[in-house]
């Protein structure tokens, strides 16, 4: 589901006027990560650990941006670049090459009352409701139900028997800034969509950003009340209940048969325990055990 775009020799060719990094002539077609690279893709890692390395070996013709500390490191068959600041020196590059592609006009039909991209697949007995908006490569599986005024934004994968309340929006762009020494700002683009399991409610008004690079993960059987938030790059595991007003942050890992009370909050990359319960307002800063109950601010475990 993950779209394909391709970064040309030329594009590569501005890209080195532009950042003064020499890429030669190569084609990189998508982004990855350090735990998952591929070929021919763009990958970024601000610490890299030995087993990280040996992953990065495996592949082949891929532009590697890597912190100025690990100048000592070669990795064949690869572009290595050596900057102070990887994630920034990527969110620039990945930024300058979309904003420099020559992107085909999306066409948008506006059919039985809601509009509809390119690339959208709707099962067996799924309804739309009127005022909805389904963007570009989406998938949604057999007897779902997207409500009045959601948004399903491009690389999102919804499974069976799911039900999206009413102005939810799904795969919206995370928050993910960098900031130069003069203060400018640049977005780091996402592009990971999000993977929704079967048998999953998400309740109005609430939304759930794509990854960066990889998708948001929501698995079966997933509930969430009305107005929550659940940021870029988070997994939550199957048959977790998340309560209205919660507040996830990116990169959190939730596992299974969860609990999480009204304006509960979870610090980014924070991971939960099977089977806890993150308890009323409770602000969690810190990782937890399986089957703990989290209470307070900051949060402390009150039993297990």
């Amino acid at each position: 589901m993950v779209r394909k775009f391709e970064f040309n020799s030329i594009l590569l060719k501005t890209i080195t006027e532009y950042t003064k990094y020499v890429f030669y002539d190569t084609t990189i077609y998508s982004v990855s990560t350090i735990n998952n690279p591929k070929d021919k893709t763009l990958i970024f890692a601000n610490i890299l650990e030995n087993y990280d390395v040996e992953r990065l070996k495996q592949i082949k013709n891929s532009i590697i941006i890597l912190n100025e500390k690990d100048l000592d490191i070669k990795i064949e068959e690869n572009y290595l670049l050596y900057v102070k600041s990887p994630r920034k020196e990527y969110a620039k590059i990945l930024r300058f090459i979309l904003d420099n592609q020559n992107y085909k006009k999306i066409n948008y039909i506006f059919e039985n009352g809601f509009y509809i991209g390119e690339n959208v697949e709707i099962g067996r007995n799924t309804v739309i409701e009127p005022l909805c908006m389904i963007d570009n490569n989406v998938k949604i599986g057999s007897n779902s139900i997207i409500k009045s005024g959601s948004k399903i934004r491009s690389n999102v994968l919804i499974g069976n028997n799911c039900i999206i309340k009413e102005n939810s929006v799904i795969g919206s762009d995370g928050f993910g800034v960098e900031r130069d020494d003069d203060g400018t700002t640049y977005k780091i683009p996402h592009l990971g969509g999000v993977k929704i399991g079967n048998n999953v409610e998400v309740g109005a008004l609430s939304v759930i950003a794509q990854g960066s690079i990889e998708p948001t993960v929501i698995e079966d059987y997933v509930k969430i009340d009305d107005c929550s938030f659940i940021a870029h790059n988070t997994k939550i595991g199957k048959g977790t209940f998340i309560i209205a007003n919660s507040e996830i942050s990116g990169s959190v890992e939730i596992g299974k048969n969860c609990w999480i009370s009204p304006n509960a909050c979870i610090k980014d990359g924070i991971k939960v325990g099977d089977n806890s319960i993150i308890g009323l307002g409770a602000v969690v800063l810190n990782d937890v055990e399986e089957n703990s109950v989290i209470v307070g601010n900051p949060g402390r475990c009150l039993k297990k």
